[in-house]
């Protein structure tokens, strides 16, 4: 494959396309010469944008716009990671001669490779579909300093300053819904009782959907508390992760987006499994379900009480061994140190 361009059809979800961010590495490591287009959409293209074994972005916008100019540059094959009928139409009509991808939704036809994919975490069906082996790397991302800055002169903004005290980050949204959403009250109370056990500075963050909850947060806390939900570039937000001593969040995009750029993270879960879903990094997975599913509804009784019976005391002592570990790390951190 030496010198060869390829096309990876990104997933269009966060989580997701970190979840698929080993495999990229390693195929990287395998195909140092080839380069690499990443078809995704908006969001996701700027998630992309920010990892290091991306050569070229495409936007996955409208098809037949897509197909234009896909066709306008010539690709040896396309490595699909979606499971559907659009991301494989896309490299198809295109005209693209080799196409891998996982079987279903009616896609035979338009994959000339069809791959089964394993019953494990879903990192390794990202490698099954690149056809990369060996131990997965942690997902990794570079933030730009630009972003950092900016993010910097926000928070300041909102009267925040460096101070030595511990950052929490909150992230109470979840695209799924209220299947995957920790009662909001719980996280006013590990708030509150982090900043008044250790004068932790509480930020909350996340996207225009989750902005009101953040808010109502940042408003029980007091004015130790700051919302940047739904204000924040994807890069900006990756930032806010990165400067802080512990994220604490369900099981949701930012919960993984934590994870690339090496913040602890105290995962809530309620029916998700975590062996199939969680994060790729330093991370405390709270559950308490015997249930585990990777997929559930957007409204389940069941998941919901599953989260509701995680207490705020057992997410709060999480957090703390957390912040006891980077207390007792050999070169402390000011507020506003990335952590590197």
């Amino acid at each position: 494959m030496t010198g060869e361009s390829v096309l990876i059809v990104s997933t269009n979800w966060i989580g997701d396309a970190i979840m698929s961010m080993p495999a990229v590495q390693l195929f990287r490591q395998k195909h140092p010469d080839a380069k690499i287009t990443m078809l995704a959409r908006p969001l996701i293209r700027s998630l992309w944008a920010m990892h290091p074994a991306v050569d070229q972005l495409e936007t996955m916008a409208e098809k037949f716009p897509t197909i234009r100019i896909l066709k306008k540059t010539h690709f040896d094959r396309a490595y699909i990671f979606p499971n559907s009928f659009r991301s494989a139409f896309v490299p198809f009509m295109s005209g693209i001669p080799k196409r891998i991808g996982a079987r279903g939704h009616w896609r035979r036809f338009m994959l000339t490779d069809m791959v089964s994919l394993p019953d494990s975490h879903q990192q390794f069906e990202s490698m099954k579909i690149l056809d990369v082996q060996g131990e997965p790397p942690a997902p990794k991302i570079n933030v730009p300093e630009e972003s950092l800055q900016s993010l910097k002169v926000r928070l300041t903004h909102q009267g925040f300053q460096p101070s030595g005290r511990p950052i929490i980050t909150l992230l109470p949204g979840a695209a799924r819904g209220p299947s995957k959403r920790w009662p909001i009250t719980n996280f006013m109370a590990v708030a509150k009782k982090l900043r008044d056990d250790f004068g932790a500075r509480i930020l909350l963050g996340g996207g225009p959907d989750d902005a009101v909850v953040c808010d109502e947060i940042a408003t029980a806390t007091g004015p130790d508390a700051i919302s940047v939900a739904g204000k924040t570039s994807i890069a900006e937000w990756a930032a806010l992760l990165k400067m802080s001593d512990c994220v604490i969040s369900n099981d949701s995009g930012g919960m993984h987006l934590a994870a690339t750029v090496g913040t602890p993270v105290v995962g809530i879960f309620g029916i998700t499994d975590p062996s199939k879903t969680g994060p790729l990094g330093n991370a405390v997975i709270l559950q308490k379900s015997n249930v585990r599913a990777r997929n559930i509804a957007r409204e389940s009784e069941e998941a919901t009480l599953a989260l509701a019976s995680i207490q705020p005391d057992e997410v709060y002592e999480a957090a703390t061994q957390i912040i006891g570990d980077s207390r007792n790390a050999s070169t402390p951190r000011s507020s506003f140190a990335p952590r590197t």
